[in-house]
């Protein structure tokens, strides 16, 4: 099947297919093909492919027949079930009304009433989905499941063989995975087209009934968005968006419509119309079939769910290979778990992701789209002018500038803080414990009352960290460049490095090599075709699934963060499994030996911290690089701290797990919410451990450096353990 419209023609195809596919339904219904109505991410599909019917969702998103659900239900409720209801009711849906049967699901208490009464006039199977995605929960879904796929069967008269339910899980796996490679061409950046255009596709692409030619199709305008990119079409450089919460689509569209029209770019939806459906395939190698759907299914994220790790863990993922820069959350008036979620949500964004974010509460009425956007013109302000500071000032880069800088003698100390203030100038002043300036950097005599400042306190509260700016869009970059320097002090008082290297050989101001890896079974000529053509290699080295390259000639930051941004557009238009490292800039070769162990080793270090990466910068791995080394010069370390010796020793009498708990816990700086994600625990769970662990060694009340150097011998006793393993 070839394509042969421009772009603009197919979006606006797939964004009518939903309308030209109400006669269509008719038309296979005239054909004895069974009809399953379904409303909900959590109803495997593939059931109703088994059977040979096809699975269609129906109408729920337009105002127009919320007034004629009204009549019966509370004003109050939420209007997707209001929606739904006044489609059927009045009969003004196509889908509905050839329908055979409508699958429901106990998602919320609204759905569960509306079910009730749809079942008056309309055959309607309800699941019954767990509100927990635990082991228990897991095989109940299993079980419900399988009861499911009896009613199909005993009320369509057919039965589902085990081979026809593993052609069903095969074409939905294509189907998705399709969908999901057109979603993660908008990884690109700039973006290659609206977000608005891509969701036409992944919407009209479920109402495109003949479901073994989809993938097929979708794959050449994927093929065709890539083709066009990389021959120069693409939009200009905009606030990149990601909007979670509640459904969307029809009229809550408005949305979408309002960022895009006024400057931004939707990069990613995390709703159930969004990336959320595609994320995850039925692992068809898995002997227990409706297991393995069960899995599938029930992992989705959604805000039922008690607790929602899988939509937080997400949504992270979301922001990092999406480049997010701000994440608008959706919440339908009515819908209480969604909006009480949304707490979490803001913290995880706004705390962990360090990028604004902003809740719209709505319904499907045009009332408030004069609001929405002059929210939303703000809030796309907000994230240009945050840009605008980020594009000046690299955080990762200010801690590699000061962490040459520990040194014996702590001599470095000025010459640290010059560093750091000839690359971000912002002056800097340091205060002790009664207030007095013991370090000034950057700040002329006498200078008293700058236009804005921000303060950090020190460690063991033993002073203060002034970061002084000038542009109101550098606010938070400052309080990070204050925090950069409160760590730098935490880390010479805890532990010193000695080397007798100067701290500009690691600087990155007038590199002229730098390492870089490619690491996996395929592309590698590809990577090193790209490579050739334009970069300047003076050494390479190619061994199994590894090649190694040292290229020249690497003028300065820019020149690196160029090749950074290249290698993603590269890695995203080849959707390739192969890793690359990169390393940081050096002047000298006589520096090369020494910089290719660190890269290698960082490396290894990136693989077991963040092992969905494809891409991997040295200066994220700081932190564990030193923590590495470290080990690696200590023989014998007396690491027997008494308060790790006391959580071992519970672990073992109670068989508990407070060693790992009190690891995560530290290591996501005390947050309870990101270290629960982490430890695929409920928060209250964690909470409670918490409390036991502060019964056994008073943890809240501890100094801040005693807790750093708790983390730090837990660290080390990884990679020890780690080194041991291997032995």
């Amino acid at each position: 099947m070839k394509l042969v419209q421009d772009l603009p023609e197919i979006f606006e195809e797939f964004g009518e297919q939903r309308r030209r596919s109400f006669l269509e339904v008719k038309e296979y219904k005239e054909k004895g093909i069974p009809v399953v109505g379904m409303y909900c991410a959590y109803f495997p599909t593939e059931l109703a492919l088994a059977i040979g019917a096809i699975p269609v969702g129906l109408c729920s998103f337009a105002n127009e027949t919320v007034p004629a659900a009204e009549r019966k239900l509370p004003k109050s409720m939420c209007p997707l079930v209001k929606s739904s209801y006044g489609f059927a009711v009045e009969d003004k849906c196509p889908f509905f009304h050839f329908a055979d049967l409508v699958i429901g699901e106990t998602t919320c208490d609204g759905k569960k009433k509306m079910y009730e009464m749809m079942a008056e006039f309309k055959p309607v199977f309800v699941m019954e989905l767990p509100n927990s995605q635990s082991q228990k929960s897991m095989e109940f879904w299993k079980q419900e499941i399988i009861r499911t796929k009896e009613y199909l069967e005993e009320f369509f008269q057919v039965i589902i063989t085990d081979e026809k339910m593993k052609a069903a899980i095969h074409l939905g796996n294509r189907i998705r995975k399709s969908l999901l490679r057109l979603c993660e061409v908008m990884k690109l950046e700039p973006a290659p087209v609206l977000g608005g255009d891509i969701q036409k596709i992944v919407s009209g692409s479920k109402y495109r009934f003949d479901f073994e030619t989809t993938p097929e199709v979708v794959d050449q305008i994927t093929d065709q968005i890539l083709e066009e990119y990389y021959q120069g079409t693409m939009l200009e450089s905009r606030p990149r968006i990601l909007i979670t919460g509640c459904p969307i689509g029809g009229d809550s569209l408005k949305v979408i419509r309002a960022i895009e029209d006024h400057g931004g770019v939707v990069v990613a939806l995390e709703n159930c119309s969004g990336v959320k459906t595609l994320d995850r395939m039925i692992d068809e190698e898995d002997p227990d079939i409706y297991g393995a759907i069960a899995r599938r299914y029930l992992s989705t994220g959604c805000s039922i769910m008690t607790p929602n790790d899988n939509r937080i863990e997400l949504i992270g993922r979301i922001i990092d290979e999406y480049h997010v820069d701000g994440v608008v959350e959706m919440i339908l008036t009515g819908c209480h778990a969604t909006g009480a979620e949304s707490a979490y949500i803001n913290q995880f964004v706004t705390e962990e992701k360090n990028i604004p974010y902003m809740a719209i509460d709505t319904d499907y009425s045009k009332s408030d789209e004069g609001q929405i956007i002059t929210r939303m013109s703000a809030f796309m302000e907000l994230i240009a002018d945050q840009k605008a500071g980020d594009a000046r000032i690299d955080i990762n880069y200010c801690y590699k500038l000061i962490f040459p800088g520990f040194s014996e003698d702590g001599e470095n100390w000025e010459k640290d803080l010059n560093r750091l203030f000839e690359y971000t100038r912002m002056p800097v002043k340091i205060l002790d414990h009664k207030g007095q300036t013991v370090a000034s950097i950057g700040l002329e005599e006498g200078k008293k009352n700058p236009e804005y400042w921000t303060e950090y306190e020190l460690p063991e509260k033993s002073g203060s960290c002034v970061v002084f700016y000038q542009e109101k869009c550098l606010k938070e970059k400052a309080g990070q460049v204050a925090k950069i320097i409160s760590d730098y002090c935490a880390m010479k008082k805890l532990f010193l490095i000695p080397s007798n290297r100067e701290a500009s050989d690691y600087m990155m101001e007038k590199p002229d090599f730098m390492w870089v890896i490619f690491y996996g079974e395929d592309d590698l000529d590809v990577l090193e075709k790209e490579l050739q053509d334009h970069y300047s290699i003076i050494e390479s080295h190619r061994q199994d699934n590894k090649a190694v390259y040292l290229l020249s000639e690497i003028e300065g930051k820019g020149d690196r963060d160029r090749f950074i941004q290249d290698y993603r557009n590269i890695f995203a238009r080849l959707n390739t499994d192969t890793k690359l490292m990169v390393g940081n800039g050096f002047v000298s070769l006589s520096q090369k030996e020494e910089n290719m162990e660190m890269i290698q080793t960082t490396l290894k270090i990136g693989e077991e911290f963040s092992p969905e990466k494809n891409i991997y910068l040295i200066e994220e791995y700081y932190q564990e690089l030193s923590v590495y080394y470290m080990a690696q010069e200590i023989d014998e370390m007396d690491d027997r701290i008494e308060e790790l010796e006391v959580i071992k020793e519970e672990d073992r009498k109670k068989n508990s797990n407070l060693y790992e708990t009190l690891y995560y816990y530290l290591f996501f700086k005390q947050n309870s919410m990101y270290a629960a994600a982490r430890l695929r625990i409920h928060r209250n769970t964690l909470l409670h451990r918490v409390a036991q662990i502060n019964e056994l060694i008073h943890l809240d009340d501890m100094e801040c450096l005693k807790r750093q150097r708790i983390l730090m011998v837990m660290q080390l006793e990884r990679i020890k353990e780690k080194k041991r393993k291997k032995l």
